[in-house]
């Protein structure tokens, strides 16, 4: 029994006829449309989102207003000369595709009828098809260098609102009450080196607050194997007055530096002096946790406020007695919405 041996030439002419059949969902330029349409969310989605972070109470990054502001202007500078530009382009491909796909249906016929042309004709439809894959490319990449920095900074505004709002889950989560005009500046998947040693060193949530630095163990301990059972523990470990933290320093500590370390000097009389390590996780930069607390600690960070602070809130903290009128002893700290102040060594109670 004879097979039929292979065609070379009707191969190859299929493989060119399939290779431009994926060209199809190309000549409307796709990928640059999906680009402007996701930049052209993430902007307009930018000011209701900056409104909610200010509503749940996120007082700093003042610039975000004005950057959604830029952004948007920007990007209507831009949009609708690109769009018109897809739309122009995308024509013309679509011209050209007819034209070309007319040429492969004549192809068709000549492979079961005059092979021997179909030969002297495919290396022309071969440069043609990859003419119009290399325009179509071209053309991508020059709309999207239109576009410049716009989607990526467009996405980074929006990333720093997201980690804003993480910020303020965690806020809202904390076993502990924030200080009277408190306003929480970052927070941090964090690990308290308590030990030194790795075991029995608490996992939780590092903030940094306008007033403090505040650690929170949050995990679930005595798991069976990591995996299994255990016990929910949340509850406030440490908490240092910003004033009480000298100095602050940034490591990439372990194996090809995974480890981001934190070590905070503190003056004498603070909780758990001279020093306090702490190791950030979930992505974060230790060096850049290390910069904002210098920041916070000398001031800088007050231009980014974008709500002051309350002023009847803040004379009331002023005026709060930091001693007992009746037995001298230290008083708590006000807290947030607190309107009297319980003394814990001899029971007096002090309105404020």
């Amino acid at each position: 029994m004879s097979t039929q041996e292979p065609n070379p030439i009707a191969e190859q002419f299929q493989e060119l006829h399939s290779r431009f059949k994926d060209l199809y969902d190309n000549i409307k330029l796709p990928d640059i449309s999906r680009e402007i349409t996701d930049t052209s969310d993430q902007i307009q989605s930018l000011p209701a989102d900056i409104v909610k972070v200010r509503q749940r109470g996120y007082v700093f990054a003042a610039y975000m207003e004005q950057k959604s502001n830029v952004l948007n202007k920007r990007f209507n500078d831009v949009r609708h000369r690109i769009e018109n530009a897809v739309q122009s382009e995308s024509n013309t491909f679509q011209t050209d595709y007819r034209r070309l796909d007319t040429l492969f249906t004549e192809g068709v016929r000549l492979a079961a009828s005059t092979p021997g042309l179909l030969t002297s004709r495919l290396p022309t439809l071969e440069n043609q098809v990859q003419e119009l894959e290399e325009r179509i490319q071209a053309t991508e990449r020059k709309l999207s260098a239109d576009l410049g920095t716009l989607p990526a900074d467009a996405s980074q505004a929006a990333d720093q609102l997201n980690d804003i709002n993480w910020y303020l889950d965690q806020k809202d989560e904390a076993s502990f009450k924030f200080l009277a005009g408190e306003s929480v500046f970052l927070a941090a998947k964090a690990e308290w080196v308590a030990t030194g040693k790795g075991k029995n060193d608490p996992d939780g949530i590092l903030y940094l607050t306008d007033q403090r630095l505040v650690f929170e163990q949050k995990e679930t301990t005595g798991k069976t194997l990591g995996l299994f059972g255990g016990k929910k523990v949340q509850e406030l470990e440490w908490e240092i007055p910003l004033h009480q933290i000298t100095d602050v320093k940034a490591e990439n500590k372990g194996f090809f530096g995974g480890k981001d370390m934190l070590y905070f000097t503190l003056k004498q009389g603070a909780p758990h002096a001279p020093q306090i390590t702490v190791e950030v996780k979930g992505g974060v930069a230790c060096k850049f946790w290390a910069a904002q607390v210098q920041r916070m600690l000398s001031g800088n960070t007050k231009d980014e406020r974008a709500i002051q602070p309350d002023a009847e809130a803040l004379e009331a903290i002023k005026k709060a007695p930091t001693a007992c009128p009746s037995c001298g002893g230290t008083l708590p700290m006000l807290v947030a919405g607190q309107h009297q102040i319980d003394c814990v060594y001899c029971g007096a109670v002090i309105r404020v």
